[in-house]
């Protein structure tokens, strides 16, 4: 009988083998890194009031705001010591607010659309600290408005991995940026990773993301948890008469379900859904910090619906 049963046996561990290999090489291929990205976002109507050097605005609505991103990251050198990267990022946003001009049942709406891109080289070196890995990073960005160059800034890191096994990864280090209008300059950061099983993973990286990821239908992950998007940023050139530039932030919290999907060619289609929190928008003058503002926003919560697509088109196929 025991005889009998071990090809039975061999057959039902080459098949466990099989799906463990494949779910590995499915988490390998969200995990790699994909050089260009688009994303679109759609947000809900959401109300705001406002205050402009300190006096209450009318209360009023948005009507309508959209976003486009488009993202690249290209590695230029890489060695075990060096990586060298280019990276650009762009966003257009378009948005209606809508808000009474008197005491009557009036009201007025006003449409804007706002484009704001970056370049930018980024530099890290890998490197050893107390016996662990060490990994230095510094980057210097270009921010762009409609009209002109509008700024140059550094943003530097350092991070030391205290855990790097195949089911923990835990790293901490501290970011420090020198954009004025950055509502935090010098931020402690914490990377976790925990695999519970084959399919379950806690990723978190503070303060960027915090999610629960769930592996399903062979090529798909479900995640839940929420997203750190704080730029969101443009540069506004005709607010006054003096022609002075002034910069507008604003910092959203995304929280919600994410589902990304592993699709021929390399490519990972995702879609998101839930609730935005809106806790930051301010306008202030491009050379003051954002804690010197002019003007101040404060918005409802919004539902939203993302989808975007990220790709490698360097990528060499793999068996």
């Amino acid at each position: 009988m025991g005889i009998a049963m071990l090809p039975f046996t061999s057959k039902a561990q080459s098949q466990d083998s099989l799906a463990k290999k494949v779910t590995e090489f499915t988490a390998d291929k969200f995990a790699e890194r994909r050089p260009f990205s688009i994303d679109y976002k759609q947000y809900g109507n959401y109300n705001s009031s406002s205050t402009l050097r300190g006096q209450d605005l009318p209360d009023g609505k948005f009507t309508k705001w959209s976003q486009l991103s488009a993202s690249a990251n290209i590695n230029l050198f890489q060695n075990r010591r060096w990586l060298v990267q280019a990276n650009g990022f762009y966003r257009y946003v378009s948005a209606e607010y809508n808000f009474p001009t008197s005491t009557t049942a009036t009201s007025q709406t006003v449409s804007r659309d706002l484009h704001y891109h970056t370049e930018g080289l980024n530099l890290t070196y890998f490197s050893k600290l107390f016996g662990k890995t060490a990994i230095y990073s510094g980057s210097i960005n270009i921010d762009w408005s409609e009209r002109s160059l509008e700024r140059v800034r550094g943003v530097f890191t350092g991070a030391i991995v205290l855990k790097a096994n195949n089911r923990t990864k835990i790293n901490v280090g501290i970011l420090y940026s020198t954009d004025p209008g950055m509502f935090i300059r010098v931020i402690p950061t914490l990377l976790y990773e925990h695999k519970f099983n084959e399919s379950l993973t806690a990723d978190v990286f503070f303060p960027r993301y915090a999610y629960l990821r769930k592996k399903v239908f062979g090529n798909g992950r479900f995640s839940a948890g929420w997203e750190l998007d704080p730029q969101t940023t443009f540069f506004l050139n005709d607010l006054d008469e003096n022609g002075t530039t002034y910069q507008y932030r604003q910092v959203d919290v995304n929280t919600g379900l994410l589902y990304e999907h592993i699709l021929p060619g390399s490519i990972i289609l995702s879609l998101r859904a839930g609730v935005r929190i809106n806790p930051y928008a301010r306008t202030f003058e491009k050379d003051r910090s954002f804690t010197d503002y002019t003007w101040e926003g404060r918005a409802d919560a919004a539902p939203y619906l993302n989808i975007g697509f990220s790709f490698n088109p360097f990528a060499k196929p793999k068996k």
